[in-house]
């Protein structure tokens, strides 16, 4: 991966993007007034991350950029402040103050709205196995400026973990969140989900296995709660109970702490 800047970057693109480049153990490439053509081809490398005073952008030929964004939270979190409920917070059963593990965090998004539902008392955990999309979007929550101070607020909470969910949950104690969630990448394709596209093209896409779902099982003290298209059938081969719902393009589908209905 080549780390570089846009054109005439500031002191402050400039420290955030050796701050990037430490993290990926690589250094900064001076962009001069070079296409990122050029640089590709002085380098020998395509993927270019660039960073600018808008943030930091992956770009690789063919496919879609990547860049942090809030994506739908930000429109959730505008509903919940004004009453409104959230199906996935329903599901999940959320609480003030609430620890809760997002196993496969993406780009973000739930885990903004469980850290804006669980409040300063809560603890938000996102777990993302991709090395690159786990510091990109740690980055993202840590620097996106917003006049929403809300949803500011809730980005800066998470705690983001690299590493694939089933080792990341081994390593926990029994017992010790409230609610652990999946959302792998839909078996089936919501094609109406334009918000997630970028992220589709460097997420990981390995099927929820069962051995996930009991650590998962061990390590929340309520639920476990199960995300996926209305065309879905995950649930039904990993035993979780559907909930009711009626014209939408996701199905919750949750396990009990204990068995409970």
């Amino acid at each position: 991966m080549i780390i570089t800047t846009g054109l005439e970057p500031c002191t402050e693109t400039l420290c955030h993007a050796a701050e990037l480049a430490k993290r990926f153990g690589l250094a900064v490439v001076p962009r001069g007034d070079l296409s990122l053509m050029e640089l590709r081809r002085r380098h020998g490398d395509e993927e270019v991350l660039v960073v600018s005073a808008r943030g930091a952008r992956l770009e690789v030929p063919g496919k879609k950029p990547f860049f942090f964004h809030p994506n739908t939270s930000a429109f959730r979190i505008k509903r919940l402040v004004r009453g409104d409920t959230d199906s996935m917070l329903v599901a999940c059963q959320i609480q003030p103050g609430d620890r809760v593990v997002d196993a496969t965090m993406g780009l973000g998004a739930d885990s903004i709205v469980f850290a804006h539902a669980t409040g300063e008392s809560g603890h938000v955990i996102g777990i993302e196995s991709e090395p690159v999309l786990a510091i990109l979007v740690e980055d993202g929550l840590k620097r996106w400026s917003s006049d929403d101070i809300v949803l500011q607020q809730a980005m800066r909470r998470i705690e983001v973990r690299c590493g694939n969910h089933l080792d990341v949950l081994k390593g926990m104690p029994e017992k010790s969140v409230d609610v652990v969630y999946f959302d792998p990448m839909f078996e089936v394709t919501v094609q109406s989900s334009t918000g997630i596209a970028g992220v589709r093209e460097y997420a990981n896409r390995e099927t929820l296995r069962l051995e996930a779902v009991e650590e998962a099982m061990r390590v929340a003290k309520k639920r476990v709660v199960l995300k996926e298209g209305k065309s879905g059938r995950l649930h039904e081969r990993l035993g979780f109970t559907p909930l009711r719902s009626r014209g939408q393009q996701v199905v919750y589908s949750y396990k009990e702490i204990g068995g409970g209905e």
